[in-house]
């Protein structure tokens, strides 16, 4: 069964109304999504000819910078890990591709999605206010106050990192007693610091390191953390 068929199958047993797209090669694939194509899940073979998936899902998330299209890779080789890593594919499909891993990268993708348009409330100046968490790139703390950072704007309310950090989704982690952070903006990590959309970077403290790092590879490889 080919890749399509499976996916038109799990559609017809979930009634989800899922649209697919196929394409034959990286660059036109790159040519559509610069259209601004709409796409929430991406199937990339790795071993493509001419532009190669490593190189699209590169473009997708620094070029484009577009963080939400979900990249599941399909391989007939599985050496690709720290290759992969800046890019957060949610699966790693090793050929030949099974209709049980096809639905699991499926599911995967549906709960992903429910999460990012998950909405975070908050009150300023006496309004309730809310916001996407999907753009949320990080909060931090300064006298007293919280900011929340977006690509536009510094957002300001009253509260604590600490309390912040219990009720945000997975996919933030707290890696400093002021900073908690968007994995899905982040592009790159050591064992310090952070690299953040727009080129911020962010410390890492020591108490944080150890945990920091298992969580940020957990969330790279898919693993629900």
């Amino acid at each position: 069964m080919q890749l399509a068929d499976m996916v038109y199958a799990y559609d017809r047993r979930m009634n989800v109304g899922i649209e697919v797209c196929i394409w034959n090669a990286g660059e036109a694939l790159y040519q559509d999504l610069m259209k601004h194509r709409p796409l929430d899940l991406l199937f990339l073979d790795i071993e493509l000819v001419s532009m190669d998936g490593i190189q699209v899902g590169r473009l997708i998330r620094t070029e484009l910078a577009n963080q939400e299209i979900s990249i599941a890779y399909i391989s007939a080789k599985s050496s690709y890990a720290m290759e992969l890593f800046k890019i957060h594919p949610i699966d790693f499909l090793v050929k030949p591709v099974c209709v049980q891993d096809v639905n699991d990268t499926i599911d995967e993708a549906l709960r992903l999605y429910k999460r990012s348009n998950a909405l975070f409330e908050y009150r300023a100046d006496g309004y309730r206010c809310k916001i996407s968490y999907k753009n949320i790139i990080y909060f931090y703390s300064e006298n007293k106050k919280i900011n929340l950072v977006t690509a536009d704007a510094v957002i300001q309310f009253t509260g604590k990192i600490k309390d912040l950090a219990e009720r945000v989704p997975k996919n933030f982690i707290q890696i400093h007693q002021s900073y908690l952070i968007n994995m899905d903006h982040m592009y790159e990590c050591s064992y310090e610091v952070v690299k953040m959309r727009g080129g911020v970077l962010l410390n890492i403290s020591q108490p944080y390191r150890k945990q920091v790092r298992k969580h940020i590879m957990d969330y790279a490889w898919g693993q629900d953390v």
